[in-house]
C-alpha cells in the first residue's frame, strides 16, 4: 500500500521488507534530543507522539519504505500493543540505553534500549480527523463528527475490551478506496481530492 508522507507517495513496509540491513541500522540508532538518527543519511525520521511508556517515530528508509519504531521505557512499560497490526521484531539499541527523551529532565521517559519495529499506519487521532494532512481545515469538525457517529460502536467495543482507550491511541486509518471502511473525501499531500476509506486502527492498547 502507498501512503502520503511529507509530499511523497511511499510504500508501507511488510515484515518481509525489513532486512538484516534494516536491523543493523535500527541497532545503530542514536538520539539527538528531538529525533532518532541513523548511520544511513537517506533514512528520515518523524516524531509521532509519546505516552508514559514509549515514544513512537515514523521512519522512511532509503528505498522509500515506511515503518514505525517504538522506543520503550521498560521501567513503566505495560505492553501497550498495536492491536491487529504487524510487529516486525524487537531490537536492543545501545545508543538509546539510559537516554532521557528530554535532555536534562529528571523525570519522564528514559529510553532503556528496547526498540520495537512495527507497521506504519497512515491516519489521524480519534480526537480529530483531518481533511488535508498539512494543516487544519473547517471541514475537519464535520468529518470527525460523521466518522465518530459511524465508527462509534467499534470504538466503544475497544473501550469495553481494553484498558486505557482514549482519543490519542486509536486512529482513524486512511485506507485505499478499494479497502474496507467508511468512504470519505480527503485531500492528499499533493493537493488532489480523492475518496478514501476510513477505519479504526488501535495503536497502543492493553
Amino acid at each position: 500500500m502507498l501512503v502520503d508522507f511529507d509530499g511523497e507517495r511511499l510504500a508501507v513496509a511488510a515484515a518481509a521488507s525489513l532486512t538484516a540491513a534494516h536491523a543493523e541500522g535500527i541497532r545503530a540508532a542514536t538520539w539527538d534530543g528531538r529525533l532518532l538518527r541513523f548511520p544511513d543519511p537517506a533514512w528520515r525520521c518523524v516524531y509521532l507522539g509519546a505516552g508514559e511508556e514509549k515514544a513512537c517515530f515514523g521512519v522512511r528508509d532509503g528505498d522509500g519504505l515506511m515503518f514505525v519504531l517504538e522506543v520503550i521505557d521498560e521501567r513503566t512499560y505495560l505492553n501497550g500493543r498495536f492491536v491487529g497490526g504487524a510487529y516486525f521484531g524487537d531490537h536492543r539499541v545501545p545508543g538509546l540505553a539510559g537516554v532521557p527523551k528530554s535532555p536534562g529532565a529528571t523525570i519522564g521517559l528514559r529510553f532503556t534500549g528496547l526498540v520495537k519495529a512495527r507497521q506504519w499506519v497512515y491516519g489521524h487521532e480519534w480526537a480529530r480527523f483531518r481533511w488535508r494532512p498539512d494543516r487544519p481545515s473547517p471541514l475537519d469538525g464535520p468529518l470527525t463528527a460523521y466518522l465518530r457517529l459511524v465508527l462509534g460502536g467499534r470504538y466503544a467495543a475497544y473501550q469495553r475490551r481494553y484498558r486505557d482507550v482514549h482519543e490519542r491511541n486509536v486512529l482513524f486509518e486512511v485506507r485505499p478506496a478499494a479497502a474496507r471502511g467508511v468512504p470519505v473525501p480527503v485531500r492528499d499531500g499533493s493537493g488532489r481530492i480523492r475518496v478514501a476509506r476510513v477505519g479504526l486502527a488501535p495503536i497502543d492498547l492493553r
